[in-house]
């Protein structure tokens, strides 16, 4: 997956838990894979974004 790919989901809230370092690189947590994973197969799936947005869980304190 490209890393546009991955900073769109992370824009659109779909993939939370994103820090940055000190040095501005994003660190994703364990789980980021699995996440990334179910939303690309979701999505061929017939899934819209915003159904996943609603099926994933928000666990940012946003």
């Amino acid at each position: 997956m490209t890393k546009s790919k991955i900073r769109f989901y992370e824009e659109k809230g779909l993939l939370n838990q994103v820090e940055r370092k000190a040095n501005g690189y994003r660190s994703y947590p364990p789980q980021a894979e699995s996440i990334l994973n179910l939303i690309v197969n979701d999505q061929q799936a017939g899934f819209s974004l915003e159904e996943l947005r609603a099926l994933l869980p928000q666990t940012n304190d946003d």
